[in-house]
């Protein structure tokens, strides 16, 4: 209870009390308020950094119990704040028969997921999470120091539209606690078609020029092909550059399509596999399974069991984490920046890696103030990940994800220079300097009103959250 995610963080809060409905939240509030007491809250325990666990003498609400899904009378679907991703997949699926674009991840809690500006497989399709949000439940203290619920939606005037404005991707616990959201959900597909391929590292370790190869055609793919009106719209795909740490390590390339189109999904594979050997075949799709493609390997799969396959849940272990949006394909010294830190690292991790997320299409249809999320332009999105078990191992990792992320970007990281595009606030990182700016851009003072207004006493707080004006 008192652990998340990442295992280098444990706290001695005074309790954790676990809620089952909002009446109880906001007792539990209160309560924390009356005595003093720091408040943070728990769904699903990803957080990447602290900011839950640090909370030594404090009071941890954990929502996990606030798990319901339903359909609301004016056909939004109302999702608790305690859900993890896999429930409100599978509830939305079939009860429902529709969907959010959210994570990959299952275990995902969905409160700070979506406060975040959640993405997922059908981003690219359907946008946000928070592009499909029309209104949230939340419990903030107001001047008084009274703990009380409100809903605000999208019809919401004022300073109350203000509020739910600020959890269209301004974070998770910034101005209260979410125990309930209401989203505009769109169908479900029906059937997805998966594509991986690998690339062995004892291949490519001697042949720096095959690994730039890989890495700017798949960005260059992805410039010519995210657009908000892009048939390629249905398509979602991660490339996995791990670390050369030995023999079995290799670099991956996994994508899904949803659509009337899979065709694409072909196309997409022959594009970034360059100069490997084209299909012998033509496709033939004829029930579920893997279709006649000579050496590409696609599967037609249903949707909801694809998702489940696809996704993962990391690694329950100590690591760290680093953010960026790129708005155009790799510069030069970029993909040298890549080579240099993954073919021959000092410490080889099979655990270390950066992953990256295709972007953009429907994600770049909205102005860049429409949601507390600016970045509207970007066609990739970035994670630096590494993990490991011993805290023994904590300064040589620390330091190999630190020292990549300034070779690619400098001291203070990928500020928007047209090319890079600042950084995301669900992979927070408390290295990052100037990190209001990159998370935020020019929407941070508004985020600050906001804070200013509905938090005014700073209840809800961590080592980012947002200032008050």
């Amino acid at each position: 209870m008192v652990r998340g995610f990442n295992l280098r963080f444990a706290g001695s809060p005074e309790y954790v009390q676990v809620c089952g409905d909002t009446d109880q939240v906001v007792r539990t509030v209160q309560e924390a308020v009356d005595a003093g007491k720091r408040v943070t809250v728990r769904c699903g325990g990803h957080c990447y950094e602290d900011f839950v666990c640090d909370n030594d003498g404090g009071v941890i609400i954990d929502l996990s119990p606030m798990d319901g899904v339903s359909r609301a009378d004016d056909g939004t679907y109302c999702v608790e704040g305690g859900n993890t991703l896999w429930n409100v997949y599978t509830r939305l699926y079939r009860e429902y028969g529709v969907t959010i674009p959210g994570g990959s991840c299952y275990s995902v809690g969905a409160g700070g997921h979506v406060t975040g500006g959640g993405y997922g497989l059908l981003s690219r399709l359907h946008g946000l999470t928070v592009d499909r949000l029309h209104g949230v439940e939340v419990v903030y203290v107001d001047r008084d120091g009274r703990a009380q619920a409100i809903t605000v939606e999208r019809d919401s005037k004022g300073d109350e539209y203000e509020l739910l404005w600020g959890h269209l991707g301004g974070g998770g616990g910034n101005f209260g606690i979410v125990t309930k959201f209401w989203f505009d959900a769109p169908a479900a597909p029906t059937d997805a078609w998966v594509f991986s391929h690998a690339w062995n590292w004892s291949d490519l370790a001697t042949k720096p020029d095959e690994f730039a190869g890989l890495v700017s055609r798949y960005g260059a793919f992805l410039a010519e092909n995210s657009a908000p009106d892009s048939p390629f719209a249905g398509l979602f795909s991660l490339l996995h550059l791990f670390q050369n740490a030995g023999p079995g390590s290799q670099v991956t390339l996994t994508a899904q399509y949803v659509g009337d189109t899979p065709g694409l999904l072909e196309d997409f594979a022959r594009e970034i596999r360059g100069s490997l050997p084209a299909p012998a075949l033509p496709a033939v799709r004829s029930g579920y399974g893997v279709p006649q493609l000579g050496d590409i390997d696609i599967r037609q799969m249903p949707w909801l069991f694809a998702t489940q396959n696809l996704n993962g849940v990391g690694h329950n272990q100590r690591g760290k984490y680093k953010s960026a949006y790129m708005i155009e394909p790799f510069p030069e010294h970029q993909v040298d920046a890549m080579w240099r830190n993954l073919a021959a690292p000092q410490h080889p991790n099979p655990l270390g890696l950066v992953q990256i997320d295709s972007y953009g299409c429907r994600v770049n249809a909205l102005d860049s103030e429409a949601t507390a999320i600016p970045q509207r332009s970007s066609i990739m999105k970035l994670q630096y990940q590494t993990y490991w078990v011993d805290p023994a191992g904590d300064e040589q990792n620390l330091h190999w994800i630190r020292s990549f992320y300034d070779d690619m970007y400098g001291p203070r990281g990928p500020y928007p220079d047209g090319t890079v595009d600042g950084c995301y606030v669900n992979y927070p990182d408390v290295d990052l300097v100037d990190w209001q700016y990159l998370y935020y851009k020019e929407l941070y003072g508004r985020l600050q009103r906001v804070k200013s207004r509905w938090d005014p006493h700073d209840v809800f707080r961590h080592k980012q959250s947002i200032e008050p004006a």
